[in-house]
């Protein structure tokens, strides 16, 4: 991910050392409670636990800048409330968070572009061969792109949503994990699974003869539940990394994602370089 370390910066850094010095460096907790974002503190960083924007906050700033949620709207509400400066995660349920919420809103910039993909546990060839032939097939005929569309540029085609509750029928299941709310890929209304990744996966099980079920999870519970074997696949805004690639294989990408920064509208954080100063030195 490019980063953008600019001599302002620099300079800006060495002129808070500086004043820090004259002024005799008194730091009280009241300047920590005003939440001021300079180069002499820390910062937090709000993530889903075990996300791609958890694994890249990590990396670029360290384990003590960040605050790990259950999930995003948890992590947004903790900026909301002060407890943290930022929140890093999907472009996409970035944009639900902000429309739901007053005073937020997201950086011009995105952090990283990624690439959503299908994991299944590592030797499961057959599975992985057969899902990821249909995965293409209906990548070929516009049917997928028809679904990103329906959610993300509002189409106006009709969800098709697949129920909470699975339907016992004659045909063998294909056993999907997800983590239900991380709109519009995956989320709850009613007693219905809807989202971008619920309509693939179950346009996959169609052409397959299968009957969809999903397991509702914690995201971090996804790939050790594949990996056992408990679910035959993982869909949840996945991102392929390397990390990932150890634990599981996974299938052509069937969509790209963008990992966002939420801020306040009036916070001290407003380019994503103003994250600057707070990146770890790389060697």
């Amino acid at each position: 991910m490019k980063k953008f370390l600019k001599a302002t910066a620099i300079v800006l850094v060495i002129a808070m050392i500086a004043c820090f010095a004259a002024c005799g460096g008194d730091k009280t907790n009241n300047d920590a409670d005003a939440n001021e974002n300079n180069a002499s503190e820390s910062i937090k960083i709000g993530v889903q636990t075990n996300t791609t924007g958890d694994i890249y906050s990590s990396s670029d700033f360290g384990e003590d800048a960040v605050v790990r949620y259950d999930n995003g709207a948890l992590a947004v509400e903790a900026l909301k409330n002060g407890k943290v400066d930022i929140v890093i995660i999907d472009n996409e349920p970035a944009k639900s968070y902000v429309a739901a919420n007053t005073g937020l809103k997201i950086l011009e910039t995105e952090y990283a572009v990624e690439d959503y993909a299908i994991c299944f546990q590592k030797g499961d060839e057959d599975l992985k061969k057969a899902v990821d032939d249909a995965l293409k097939a209906l990548i070929d005929d516009g049917s997928v792109k028809a679904i990103v569309d329906k959610y993300i540029n509002a189409s106006g085609d009709e969800l098709v949503g697949v129920p909470v509750e699975a339907v016992d029928t004659d045909k063998p299941d294909l056993v999907m994990a997800t983590n239900a709310e991380f709109p519009p890929y995956e989320y709850i209304d009613g007693d219905m699974y809807y989202g971008i990744d619920v309509e693939v996966a179950k346009i996959i099980a169609d052409k397959l003869g299968y009957d969809l079920v999903i397991k509702n999870v914690a995201f971090d519970s996804i790939i050790p539940g594949v990996q056992s074997g408990k679910y035959d696949m993982g869909m949840a805004g996945m991102t392929v990394n390397e990390e990932r690639l150890e634990s599981v294989d996974f299938s052509t990408s069937y969509a790209t994602g963008i990992q966002a920064v939420i801020v306040m509208e009036d916070g001290p954080i407003q380019a994503l370089e103003d994250l600057d100063p707070y990146y770890l030195p790389k060697e």
